[in-house]
């Protein structure tokens, strides 16, 4: 059984973890997923200690650990109990396949070396590695070298295995033997946490999985609840996006004094474009395979209300749906600071009563006529103030 309580986690004045609490039953598959930079892969590295939470306790098997009293020796304990397996394969260059293996077996276990050689091999049987034993890591395709690095992880007979996006570093012709691997070490009930951006193989495997973002857990369920049946606004953005694989929707909390700023994929954003006052957001879609700009959209705050601007899809990007998640992602951000409506000045009504909004008299909103690209280029527009409640 492994249970996190209350973890938090920052890097200077970065929250990364703000309270999480996750509990896995032993045998479970769960698999976190969520997008790049919300705190999923420094939640494995809290659990056994890579990197020290602030505040929070973790229990794996016997033993549990709180960050505000723990000794080196509790968390030496708590690392016998687990093992991770990283994006890259971190193994010992100058030692054989077997001898890979054989080190924790010796080290951690106290085998004799024929002991450690008759379990190593048969940890790099359940992998598939047995005939590549007295190669070096050089030899092997990136593929293998991740086999190599379960196998290792596999003979400290963990309690859990932490799994950090075990394929991302791999050519794609090497990602599927890995994940098969993983499979197959699902269907013997280890106990598995699994960071992954594979929505296939986390469907297939997981038996409960974990939205993240932002720090917090958004969003848990049966892979069929969460992939299928995502209640949570976030979780489907997420997910829509993923499933058109070649977008990524970078969401970066880019408040005004931080502009100018490179959000994750390098666009620029620049600060003297017109940028609203009152700015709480700027999100901006990117296609993943060459960073070009899909779309955008802002959230201000003005006149005590919450407003929604420059939402635009790029004219090749149009009639795919990108600007229904866009709009989608905004509202969601304004409800999460507390916000209870939000307004828009709409250049296509119809388009927006389909999402919830409704047209409003200008007398009963805030004045909001003067959009950015109205207020740049031409001074006012024959559009339609519109608000969403909730």
């Amino acid at each position: 059984m492994v249970k996190i309580e209350n973890l938090h986690k920052s890097f200077g004045s970065l929250n990364v973890l703000k309270g999480i609490d996750l509990e896995v039953k032993k045998g479970e598959v769960v698999a976190i997923i969520g997008p790049s930079g919300t705190g999923k892969s420094t939640l494995l590295r809290c659990m056994n200690y890579l990197e020290a939470p602030e505040e929070g306790r973790v229990t794996i098997g016997d033993i549990t650990v709180d960050a505000k009293s723990c000794t080196k020796k509790d968390i030496t304990e708590l690392r016998r109990h687990s093992a991770m397996i990283f994006q890259g394969f971190h193994l010992f260059m100058n030692k054989t396949v077997l001898h890979n293996v054989m080190g924790p077996l010796i080290w951690t276990k106290g085998m004799s070396k024929e002991e450690a050689k008759e379990k190593a091999i048969d940890y790099l049987r359940q992998v598939g590695m047995e005939e590549k034993v007295d190669q070096y890591p050089v030899t092997l395709s990136g593929g293998q070298q991740q086999r190599v690095a379960i196998a290792r992880s596999l003979a400290v007979q963990p309690n859990v295995l932490l799994l950090d996006e075990p394929t991302s570093a791999l050519d794609p012709e090497w990602v599927q033997e890995v994940l098969e691997v993983i499979g197959n070490l699902a269907k013997q009930h280890f106990t598995m946490l699994i960071v992954t951006h594979e929505m296939k193989f986390a469907r297939e495997v997981a038996d409960r999985i974990v939205f993240m973002e932002n720090g917090r857990i958004v969003e848990e369920g049966t892979p069929d609840e969460v992939l299928n049946h995502p209640k949570h606004a976030r979780t489907k953005v997420f997910l829509n996006l993923e499933e058109k694989e070649e977008y990524k929707m970078i969401a970066s909390m880019a408040y005004k004094e931080m502009l100018p700023m490179f959000i994750r994929n390098g666009l620029e954003i620049a600060a003297d474009s017109g940028t609203p006052e009152g700015l709480l957001t700027c999100m901006e879609m990117i296609e993943q395979t060459t960073g070009k700009r899909v779309g955008g959209a802002s959230l201000v705050y003005q006149q005590n209300e919450f407003i929604m601007k420059t939402v635009a899809i790029e004219k090749e990007w149009q009639g795919k749906g990108l600007g229904t998640i866009l709009v989608e992602a905004v509202v969601d951000e304004a409800k999460k600071r507390g916000a209870k409506r939000i307004y828009l000045n709409a250049k296509v009504p119809e388009f927006y009563k389909k999402l919830g909004f409704v047209v409003v008299q200008k007398e009963d909103a805030p004045d909001i006529s003067d959009c950015i690209n109205c207020h740049r280029y031409h001074h006012g527009c024959d559009s339609e103030i519109m608000k969403r409640e909730w």
